[in-house]
């Protein structure tokens, strides 16, 4: 048992023939159900209800295969097992330091009504904030050595609920869209949603839909079939290598869950910790060299010049260990050297962008003194992130690994993946294995959304795939309105390395792009909207994306020093998806709170309730008056409060606040 588990469990198996009639599928607390029943043509559907309210209308499955039939409709069910399980568990990183995964899990063999017809194990969990199934393939199933063609589940919703959706067009993206509320109904047929899906059901509440545990499996997408509105059925992408084709497999084998969380109100999405619960103990059992951390970024948002100094700002050891300083300045715990350190990334031919066939990843440029950088660090106590294209990582992987640890380097930065089809799935999980046995971290890039595998594998301390804080060198995209409807969709799902903390500012109708050369792009919205991110948005690895030049001698710096990277409990205190979010978050015995508006200028009030009994110190960064004018200024006050005490801030348009609670 993983040393990190503190559990109470038991475990009750029943073994029964089904009768005419399901069992009751209930939740612990009884709150939140799961129907299984039969359509006209005998088909299993199921359906979801929470308070006797229906979340997900009576919706069926099929699995489609290139050489078998496909598997689904009239089918013989019989329950094999139901269990329950109450444990207490300590992530390493995340929105808590301690997780409670309480659920009943019911185990039915699906078997087709002909001789030495085929079956499989449908697996449902259900817990008081969701449900999750997932399909499982027995050795002696009948299903043997399988090529899915396309697992077809379907999920359906009122026409006439609001979605928050993100449409990534085709398979092969680095999941970098905006998420667009509309009615169900209004979603087309020739688009390709990406996971999760927020979904807005009336007085009944809210569900998110995505997938946990995505293992040697293809990623999953949401589209519509155009003949039933509201209805939404799953797609899987497709092998790069073998387009027809979505899933090879050998039984025994095992789909990802497909989970719905689900609350009453969207506290109970931003505080659960479903996800990571449907996902394995780490792999691990050294985790003390996985440390989560905030971290400078070279280059990407850097000044044109250093004051003061007589060296060029580029790719070379002097800007490094510049970055390198400003780290240790802010008490950071990381720096990352970013692409081109070992040369060319990429060539073009014939119009298209291709990685640069002579590259070496273990050899640095001329200009580039990697072990002067990492030793400059070490002796500051900052640690090095390593950029590198994924194409040429997957030629040198093993030799650059064991390279990079005996330099010293802490991690690396992959990029460029752009695939969750299931040889990218595998190329993830393989990359993460063999980095920890060279205790090293990563950052994905050009990355397919989280869906919980970092508790296994924890050494993924953060990813990207959200439209961030780097459109705005080319991009009007990164408005207030989409960076407070993040934590209610993409961030729902866990760590997201938005890049958070850009210090040249304008507010959206002033708006410019400056060009991807640039040194100094804007971001939309106030200084304190920034700052608000480092609370809001969850990430091990928190990576600030502005230069030493913008950073120097500015209101707000002194908050950047004293923000964590991850956390041992989360409040939801209130907002709604594109106009507000306010989250309240503690470490050790600092609380922490961070507020966000859209362009609308709002006041907020929330209660102190989450404090220990006293008088406590506030010391709150708030929007002034002025920042409507001028995004940039803020305000730094100390207040005294008692637990229970209703706080009030105003924010700006496109405006923030955080507040630190001792």
């Amino acid at each position: 048992m993983n040393p990190k588990l503190s559990a109470l469990a038991f475990l009750v198996i029943l073994s029964a023939s089904c009768n005419s009639d399901y069992p009751e599928l209930l939740s612990p607390d009884g709150r939140v159900a799961m129907i299984l029943d039969e359509n006209e043509e005998k088909a299993i559907t199921y359906s979801i209800e929470m308070e006797g309210q229906t979340m997900l209308l009576p919706s069926t499955f099929l699995l489609e295969f290139r050489d078998q039939p496909a598997f689904g409709g009239e089918l013989h069910r019989e329950l094999l097992s139901e269990t329950s399980c109450d444990e207490n568990w300590e992530p390493l990183w995340g929105k808590t330091s301690l997780a409670r995964n309480h659920y009943k899990e019911y185990v039915f063999r699906l078997s087709e009504k002909v001789p030495e017809g085929r079956y499989l194990d449908w697996i449902i969990r259900l817990y008081d904030d969701g449900v999750a199934f997932r399909y499982s393939f027995p050795d002696e199933g009948g299903f043997g050595e399988f090529r899915l063609s396309e697992e077809s589940t379907l999920f359906r919703l009122d026409p006439d609920h609001m979605v928050w959706a993100t449409n990534h067009e085709h398979y092969y993206s680095s999941q970098e869209h905006s998420y667009d509320k509309r009615p169900v109904s209004e979603i087309g047929t020739e688009e390709l949603l990406g996971c999760p899906l927020l979904v807005e059901i009336g007085d009944a509440g809210w569900m998110l839909i995505s997938e946990a545990d995505l293992t040697d499996w293809a990623g999953m997408y949401f589209r519509s079939p155009g003949d039933s509105p509201g209805t939404l059925v799953s797609s899987l992408a497709s092998l790069k290598r073998n387009p027809g084709i979505k899933v090879e497999g050998v039984s025994p084998a095992i789909s990802p869950w497909r989970f719905f969380m689900l609350g009453k109100d969207l506290g109970t999405l931003v505080e659960s910790n479903l996800l990571l619960n449907l996902n394995d103990p780490p792999e691990f059992e050294d985790l003390s060299w996985i440390e989560p951390g905030l971290s400078a970024w070279d280059r990407w948002w850097s000044g044109s010049y250093a004051p003061g100094a007589d060296f060029d700002v580029g790719m070379n050891t002097e800007t490094m260990l510049y970055y390198v300083d400003l780290a240790d300045e802010m008490d950071w715990e990381y720096m990352i050297v970013d692409w081109t350190w070992y040369g060319e990334v990429f060539t073009q031919v014939d119009g298209k962008q291709l990685p640069y066939p002579d590259a070496d990843i273990t050899t640095p440029i001329d200009e580039v003194d990697i072990q002067k950088i990492i030793d400059y660090a070490r002796e500051r106590d900052v640690k090095i992130i390593l950029w590198v294209l994924s194409m040429h990582l997957d030629l040198q992987m093993d030799e650059a690994l064991a390279l990079y640890e005996q330099w010293g380097a802490a991690g690396i930065k992959v990029d460029f993946m752009d695939s969750d089809d299931q040889d990218m799935v595998n190329w993830y999980h393989n990359l993460a294995r063999k980095a920890a046995r060279h205790h090293l971290v990563i950052d994905f890039h050009g990355a397919y959304k989280p869906t919980g595998v970092s508790r296994t594998l924890p050494n993924m301390i953060t990813r990207e795939g959200v439209l961030g804080n780097e459109y705005t060198k080319w991009s009007d995209q990164i408005t207030p309105e989409h960076t407070v409807v993040l934590p209610y969709t993409r961030g729902l799902l866990g760590e997201m390395d938005f890049t958070p903390g850009g210090f040249n500012h304008i507010h959206q109708e002033d708006f410019i792009i400056v060009g991807a050369d640039a040194p100094n792009p804007y971001v939309m919205g106030t200084r304190c909207h920034q700052l608000a991110m480092l609370v809001v948005y969850e990430s091990a690895f928190g990576v600030l994306c502005d230069s030493p030049d913008n950073y120097r001698d500015q209101p707000g710096r002194d908050f950047l020093k004293l923000v964590p990277a991850t956390w041992d409990e989360t409040r939801f205190l209130g907002g709604y998806p594109g106009e507000s979010v306010v989250l309240a978050r503690r470490s050790g015995s600092t609380w922490y709170v961070g507020g966000m508006t859209n362009q609308t200028e709002r006041e907020v009030s929330f209660d102190l309730d989450f404090l220990k009994e006293g008088k406590h110190t506030l010391t709150l960064w708030k929007d002034t008056h002025e920042s409507a004018r001028e995004p940039a200024l803020l305000i730094r006050e100390t207040l005294e409060a008692e637990a229970g005490e209703t706080l009030s801030v105003k924010m700006e348009k496109g405006g923030g606040f955080v507040l630190m609670v001792e």
